[in-house]
């Protein structure tokens, strides 16, 4: 008799846990990540190892910043069945949103281990190494990642195309940047990086063009003004260019990059004085072994300043 009662009200219960699951999720897809909780700690609270739960219930606390209950919630999920890869995947994204570079390298290490079809995760990786300066380990990555993404639709498209550019495949980058934008127009991500191939391949003026249309269409786009800047000072544009990175400087006072191509900008105006000096406080503020102070030194030397001189 006690096994006919358990088969009677296992569905039973199956539905006490689930229901409350499927609400949360709904909820959390409209946005309501508050109340998407609730109804996750409710479940939880019928089945304490329900990995399934778990995991639902990190990508609320990761859509509230609540990001040390989230990676807690995401562990629990692993421990509770280490087969399930949703968890992995989720907490290498977690702490790629944090900045936590090294710790997302190898949770998504661990995650493609488990899932070596996943060419997003693939090419996340890759933007990973990147980061880091490791550009073999990059090109294995993106490459993985194009033999798994097809271009089906203008996000997949772009991230192919950063793949080539990281490569140095500029064409090929800049033909799935131009179908991205064929199937979707307005997509500013694949504008964005197109401008900044062109940028590369010393197509200036079409590279303003798109670069101008990102910074009208999203003026807080990472890096769009600044290579706006880059461009206008490679056509013969350097005022414009000054005009850009004062700009910049004024929101970011201490931003290495920006100081580095401030400083290339007034040395194309003539402004000599002023270019050493920017040359100078990328040197001596940005670390001595930063792609940023290598290239200002380079850019003194040119000058004929020695490293650690004084402007005049």
């Amino acid at each position: 008799m006690k096994q006919d009662w358990q088969q009677r009200t296992l569905p039973h219960q199956v539905d006490k846990v689930s229901i409350p699951n499927m609400h949360g999720n709904r909820l959390l897809k409209k946005g309501e990540a508050k109340k998407s909780r609730a109804c996750f700690q409710h479940a939880l609270a019928l089945d304490l190892k329900n990995f399934v739960i778990l995991n639902n219930l990190g990508n609320t606390l990761l859509n509230l910043n609540r990001f040390d209950e989230a990676e807690d919630a995401y562990q629990q999920a692993i421990a509770a069945r280490p087969d399930y890869l949703k968890p992995y995947r989720n907490l290498a994204l977690l702490y790629q949103l944090q900045g936590r570079t090294d710790d997302a390298i190898v949770a998504y290490r661990r995650y493609l281990d488990r899932a070596t079809e996943d060419g997003q995760a693939h090419h996340n990786l890759g933007l990973l190494y990147m980061s880091k300066g490791l550009t073999t380990e990059a090109a294995t990555a993106f490459q993985a990642a194009a033999q798994h993404l097809l271009a089906t639709d203008a996000e997949t498209a772009t991230n192919l195309g950063v793949g080539y550019f990281y490569r140095g495949d500029l064409d090929q980058a800049v033909t799935l940047f131009e179908q991205a934008l064929e199937l979707e127009p307005s997509f500013v991500p694949a504008r964005y990086h197109l401008g900044v191939t062109y940028v590369y391949q010393g197509r200036g003026q079409e590279a303003i063009e798109l670069l101008e249309a990102v910074v009208a269409a999203a003026p807080d786009h990472p890096q769009a003004a600044a290579n706006l800047g880059v461009a206008c000072n490679t056509v013969g544009q350097p005022a414009r260019a000054i005009a850009i990175f004062e700009e910049l400087l004024q929101q970011q006072p201490d931003h290495p990059s920006h100081h580095l191509n401030l400083g290339l900008a007034c040395q194309e105006a003539g402004f000599i004085d002023r270019a050493i000096a920017c040359f100078q406080w990328v040197v001596t503020m940005s670390g001595a072994e930063t792609p940023q102070a290598r290239k200002a030194r380079q850019a003194l030397n040119d000058l004929g300043i020695s490293q650690g001189a004084k402007e005049k």
